[in-house]
């Protein structure tokens, strides 16, 4: 993979439009949202050129559909938590993410998000022994599917977590790897699609998070996240994966 991201205020009115509901965990601080938007412009942004809207739904807030059915597609956001900590509103975005995959609705899972979903459907999610996993970070495909472009090799995304999923539940598959987070990637059949890393985040809000977490992280691997900035990232495409499994036919 190759290329910067397209422009996401790209006209989008030749776009076929979806409606995906966002169960958003987290805010950003307000100080980090002035850097480049929060999370709902951030995300809006990413996903709006594919062709999908987002009806959000703050989860943190109690904000939460009545129904799977307020929606005919869903995305769980990123998070600071850790998806086994023990809060109500986790509790219920997990038990929501059970919900939609006993009924095979299309679900994509983002960071936080993908590690709820893995537990959510019997994997194990941990604290990882290598540390965090910022900057932009390389994975590799190793497996296909249908809403993945056949001639992609791998994906540079932005990355930031310290925990990850350990343990792929059953009947999961897995997709991409890097030697650093062997689970970057995986699906359930053709109705649950999970990455690990962050298609709607851009270098600005990245370095900012990474230069607030530093002694966190520890200074050797911010410096490295921090270069990794300047490098190739392919969110565009991996937003386009994410939209191709939501128009993706259903095997039922």
């Amino acid at each position: 993979m190759s290329g910067a991201d397209d422009d996401p205020a790209a006209d989008t009115t030749a776009v076929p439009r979806l409606e995906v509901g966002l169960l958003l965990c987290d805010q950003l601080d307000p100080e980090v949202a002035l850097v480049a938007g929060d999370y709902t412009h951030l995300y809006n942004a990413a996903y709006a050129p594919a062709g999908i809207d987002l009806r959000i739904y703050d989860v943190t807030a109690g904000e939460f559909p009545e129904s799977v059915d307020e929606c005919p597609a869903w995305m769980t956001s990123g998070s600071r938590y850790s998806a086994y900590d023990d809060v109500e509103w986790i509790h219920r975005t997990r038990a929501f993410i059970t919900q939609l995959a006993d009924e095979r609705r299309p679900h994509v899972g983002i960071c936080f998000g993908h590690q709820l979903t893995a537990l959510a459907l019997g994997g194990r999610v941990e604290r990882a022994a290598v540390g965090w996993g910022v900057g932009v970070q390389h994975f590799d495909l190793v497996a296909a599917a249908p809403w993945i472009d056949p001639a992609a090799q791998g994906f540079d995304i932005l990355m930031s977590h310290q925990d990850q999923v350990v343990e792929l539940p059953a009947g999961a598959e897995l997709l991409a790897t890097a030697g650093y987070c062997p689970i970057g990637g995986y699906r359930v059949a053709d109705h649950v699609f999970c990455v690990q890393g962050h298609p709607e985040f851009v270098p600005e809000l990245s370095a900012t998070l990474i230069e607030r977490r530093r002694t966190a992280i520890g200074a050797d691997v911010a410096d490295r996240g921090v270069a990794s900035l300047a490098g190739t990232i392919d969110h565009t495409a991996v937003v386009g994966w994410i939209a191709d499994f939501y128009r993706s036919p259903r095997t039922g």
